[in-house]
């Protein structure tokens, strides 16, 4: 399948390269382009000889463009003015969310209040437009963890359990093969209103 993740910071690249790994094309892109770059590096040493996937780098209007499915690995107050900045290229796409309403303040980590009582992928729903199809994962471990879990699952070790949510059947069944192919158990964890 064909990936695009915008934020190649520290999920979007371990995710990236969990996929890529798996044989899946991947289009790494970032506000910095050197990160983007250097993730697409990573994956393609870590990939080389286990799969048929490629990976490439590149701005995210470029990676939205690309992905049959598209990762939006940034942070919780970046998202609004990433979805502004890559508009109509959204429209139709499945996107996965993994972020979690999560800011910094003076270099501290600090939950940030979800409007209108909303779930946090509800809200992200709400930013993206009722056009795009909304699947909530790759959320509930830290990056570092991730990537540790996910390649004790590619190489046959014990599989760690990745939940999902969404309101859209076909775009979760559609995600559910990245999941297991990025090394953890796929768990329907129901619709965004039921999301953490």
């Amino acid at each position: 399948m064909r990936v695009g993740i915008v934020g190649s910071g520290r999920l979007g690249s371990r995710l990236g390269r969990l996929l890529a790994a798996a044989g899946h094309d991947v289009f790494f892109s970032d506000s910095d382009l050197a990160l983007a770059e250097a993730a697409a590096g990573a994956a393609v040493r870590v990939s080389a000889g286990s799969g048929d996937g490629r990976a490439r780098s590149g701005p995210p209007a470029e990676a939205a463009a690309f992905g049959d499915v598209l990762v939006l690995a940034v942070g919780w107050e970046a998202f609004p003015t990433v979805v502004a900045e890559l508009g109509g290229a959204l429209a139709g796409k499945i996107v996965i969310d993994p972020s979690n309403p999560i800011g910094e303040r003076d270099g501290l980590a600090v939950m940030v209040a979800v409007p209108c009582g909303l779930t946090s992928p509800q809200y992200q729903q709400h930013v993206l437009g009722a056009g795009v199809r909304v699947v909530r994962t790759f959320n509930t471990k830290y990056p570092n963890e991730l990537l540790d879990l996910g390649i004790a699952g590619q190489r046959g070790g014990a599989r760690a359990d990745m939940p999902y949510w969404g309101d859209d059947d076909e775009a979760k069944k559609a995600v559910v093969p990245l999941i297991e192919d990025a090394g953890f158990t796929a768990i329907d964890a129901g619709g965004l209103s039921e999301a953490r």
